[in-house]
């Protein structure tokens, strides 16, 4: 394989906990208590997303959400941590081919996470929020990264840990590693390949492929 593509709330950095939460304070004050399955809706998913499907249920203004729940993203990130692994397998990997980081987050909050988990200069190319009109699990965004990075799409593994992100990378034609790390293994069974940890050795029986 000749690029590494991966996700980075949920993959990198242990924060869709703070993607869900921040969603659900913004939405408790304006009077609206998600329930335990629209809680596991928003995981994978911007907040223009998920709110486009909770606005068919509940009464809400978006401008006024929006900076809200970015608000309270801000403040519960500088609890995020990196996962196991996660950095000692992007070094790594960056020695066998190029690295894509493509994220549904916007630009501002990956230049904060690279600065604050010190990775830095490792990815070759970005793919954000701002850089594609339809987010996953359409495919647009890892074609993107793939054409930015002068690849063939069946030459690009990704690293996912949601479902739409799963379904991005397959329609995508990518081989798709995923990390329970936010949702069981029968969730993400469309993967390739299922891990708990980064540290999988099966892994590399697709990196080297």
């Amino acid at each position: 394989m000749k690029a590494f593509l991966f996700d980075l709330d949920g993959v990198i950095v242990d924060s869709e906990w703070i993607n869900v939460g921040s969603g659900v304070k913004a939405f408790r004050d304006f009077g609206i208590n998600l329930t335990p399955a629209e809680r596991k809706f928003i995981i994978g998913r911007h907040p223009v997303d998920y709110c486009k499907t909770f606005s068919k249920k509940y009464s809400f203004d978006f401008d006024k959400f929006r900076p809200l729940q970015r608000a309270y993203y801000l403040e519960m990130y500088q609890r995020a941590k990196l996962y196991p692994f996660a950095r000692q397998l992007i070094r790594k990997l960056k020695k066998k081919g190029c690295l894509a980081l493509v994220t549904t987050s916007p630009k501002k909050l990956v230049n904060i996470a690279l600065k604050k988990f010190n990775l830095q200069g490792l990815f070759d190319v970005f793919v954000t929020f701002e850089d594609a009109q339809r987010r996953k699990p359409a495919p647009d965004v890892y074609l993107l990264a793939a054409k930015r990075l002068k690849v063939k799409p069946k030459d690009c593994v990704v690293f996912e840990d949601s479902i739409p992100g799963v379904a991005a990378a397959k329609k995508a034609r990518m081989v798709c590693i995923a990390v329970t790390n936010t949702n069981p293994a029968s969730k993400l069974n469309k993967a390739d390949l299922i891990v708990k940890k980064l540290n999988d050795k099966r892994i590399w029986d697709y990196v080297d492929f």
